[in-house]
């Protein structure tokens, strides 16, 4: 059970007596002491500052007592563009409230976190995991299934759980709804206005066509059923795979954009968003089967192949093919053609075209 603290700010407030305090409050120390911690050198990501903790503990310590934790210092002041602050806030709250409801192995274990609301600052201090596991960001074969096999793992918990939408996260209002098409279509148009004849004309009318239909496209998350809890940032880069098949399952991190939806959110964030298009045509169907076989062995009922398969291809057309977008808009990136093109080759691949004609259709 993790204690509220004071937030740490600075690195040299991580002392062996903060140490020992955390660690006992969350049973990772149940006797012994920490008698040293050396952070070594900080590194400088997103909007945060990370250290890889190396603790030594008296004689009488547990034996299991973690060797090596890694600590997260971020700050809203940090993120570039204009990042919603809130994010920070989310990742603690998955910490807090989430992980622990789920006692699930594709969180690492979690010894202390902290958000302050007056200025958005956080701290977390997780297990160090590099011995056993790291990241790698090409799409091999079994990285790609143990990242299902996670996805799987976290929707099939989630999957219609009473929690979602009431003290775990919320569904948005029909106001929040309208204000998100209004962005939707006020941050697309700039972007094709920024790009120009740099966007080629079939993705300008992919655009055209999409931005209309974005109230029909959203009423498939507005039934309330067969709908999950996700990661919402699921490219390779924020999963660490086991460097050996017996370091286990693969680690999901950076949980700042978990949110209640359809699970081919992650799927299309994961697969559509970035792979180039031959990997993406030799992985996505095994791996689609993969995931929905396992989330009927994990228990969910009443959500078939074809379903799953109808809200993979509604996740290409509503989160892959917008990802340049909100990247530019918010984060002030320059446009990536790179990434688009993955994007709406996908787009054309699974017909999404089709999926969005009957969408039209039935709105009319």
């Amino acid at each position: 059970m993790m204690t509220e603290r004071p937030i740490i700010d600075a690195i040299d407030q991580v002392t062996p007596d903060w140490l020992n305090a955390v660690l006992r409050d969350s049973g990772a120390l149940p006797r012994g002491s920490v008698a040293s911690v050396d952070p070594g050198a900080g590194q400088s990501t997103f909007a945060s500052t990370t250290w890889r903790l190396a603790l030594t503990y008296s004689a009488d310590a547990h034996p299991a007592a973690p060797g090596r934790l890694f600590l997260k210092l971020s700050s809203p002041a940090r993120a570039p563009g204009d990042a919603d602050p809130d994010h920070v806030r989310k990742e603690i709250a998955f910490y807090t409230t989430v992980a622990p409801a789920m006692g699930a192995g594709m969180t690492i274990p979690c010894y202390a976190a902290a958000y302050d609301p007056a200025t958005g600052a956080s701290h977390l201090l997780l297990r160090d995991v590099s011995a056993t596991h790291d990241a790698c960001l090409t799409p091999i074969r079994r990285n790609c299934e143990l990242a299902i096999d996670a996805l799987a793992d976290l929707h099939a918990f989630w999957w219609d759980h009473p929690r979602l939408g009431e003290d775990i996260g919320s569904y948005p209002t029909p106001e929040e709804r309208q204000q998100g098409w209004r962005d939707a279509q006020t941050c697309a148009t700039a972007f094709m206005a920024a790009l120009g004849d740099q966007l080629p004309a079939p993705w300008r009318a992919v655009y055209e066509r999409v931005l209309p239909a974005l109230p029909g496209l959203s009423r498939r998350h507005a039934t309330g059923r067969n709908l999950t809890l996700v990661h919402g940032d699921a490219h390779l880069g924020n999963f660490l795979f086991p460097r050996a098949p017996e370091a286990g399952a693969a680690y999901l991190i950076d949980w700042q954009f978990w949110h209640p939806t359809i699970g081919g959110t992650d799927l299309a964030f994961m697969m559509a968003t970035s792979w180039e298009p031959a990997i993406r045509r030799a992985l996505e169907l095994p791996l689609l089967r993969r995931y929905h076989d396992r989330l009927l062995a994990r228990g969910v009922r009443g959500y078939t192949g074809d379903d799953c398969w109808d809200d993979y291809r509604l996740s290409v057309i509503l989160v892959s093919i917008f990802i340049p977008v909100w990247q530019w808009s918010i984060f002030k990136w320059a446009p990536s053609l790179t990434g688009l093109a993955a994007s709406m080759t996908a787009f054309e691949d699974l017909a999404c075209a089709d999926l969005l004609d009957g969408v039209i259709a039935s709105s009319g």
